[in-house]
């Protein structure tokens, strides 16, 4: 009898040790870890893609990218999608120039318990800039036909520069209505600089320039070229009078609404124009 009391009561110790340690190793909230945001530093143009390793032996049962703009009051919330390796994956789409974007990660797992990185979000957040994207968007924006002759009032048309980045116009060719699409020569621009956002306006005299064509006030066409002969852009106004002093441009800048001025507004923006 006193050998099975003896096999019995470490038995039971055995399988009371056994429960405690159990308890002990699934008690906690999930690890979070290797949070990454990718491009690091993204251009206007481009989402980060955010990458977050959550274990939990358990299971987790969602884990979230809650992201915003700093100037916000309150964070979106993106579903996170499971990979391999216990990998999960969100997105914060693009955002303007300038932008700062603050996010965080948070994990739930099946005890109901939240982890977050960083750890005491959203005291701390993880936090990246938007910076300048480099795509170069160039409009015609604004002609005006009723030019005289010489250099006192000439004929001109001008460029907005919808881009984030200053643009130079060293090789860009520039046409009328009637040059382009033959084999009349084309004018070449030489260093000009348009600003990110800014308006260049090139007449029949500019920065010592001639350009070798003049626009008719019946109706005519602008196109612009880059230095390989791709078309970027263009205004065509071949069915609109412009006689009277009166200007045709894009309002607001850079649209594709086209309307007549009559009070032009040359080298500045189009959207005050009337």
């Amino acid at each position: 009898m006193k050998n099975k009391l003896l096999i019995l009561i470490p038995l039971a110790s055995f399988i009371l040790s056994t429960s405690c340690v159990k308890d002990l190793v699934f008690e906690g909230p999930a690890t979070i870890s290797n949070v990454t945001g990718s491009p690091a530093a993204p251009k206007s143009t481009e989402s980060v893609t955010v990458t977050a390793k959550v274990t939990d032996l358990k299971g987790v049962t969602s884990v979230n990218l809650m992201y915003k703009i700093s100037t916000a009051s309150t964070f979106t919330s993106v579903a996170m999608t499971a990979g391999a390796n216990f990998v999960y994956t969100g997105t914060i789409p693009v955002h303007p120039l300038n932008t700062v974007v603050q996010y965080y990660v948070e994990a739930t797992n099946q005890d109901g318990l939240k982890s977050k990185y960083p750890a005491t979000a959203p005291t701390a957040l993880a936090t990246y800039t938007v910076g300048a994207s480099t795509v170069i968007s160039l409009f015609i924006n604004e002609v005006f036909a009723d030019g005289t002759k010489d250099a006192t009032d000439p004929d001109w048309f001008e460029i907005y520069n919808n881009s984030e980045i200053p643009v130079n116009l060293t090789g860009y060719l520039v046409s009328d209505g009637g040059i382009y699409g033959t084999t009349k020569p084309k004018r070449v621009l030489g260093n000009l600089t348009i600003a990110a956002k800014g308006f260049l306006v090139i007449s029949t005299e500019y920065n010592e320039e001639t350009v070798q064509f003049g626009l008719s006030t019946g109706g005519d066409a602008i196109y612009l070229e880059n230095p390989s002969g791709v078309l970027v852009a263009s205004l065509d106004f071949g069915t609109i009078a412009l006689a009277g002093k009166k200007s045709y441009g894009r309002k607001p800048d850079g649209s594709s609404t086209l309307l007549i001025f009559t009070n032009p507004t040359k080298g500045s923006s189009n959207n005050n124009a009337n």
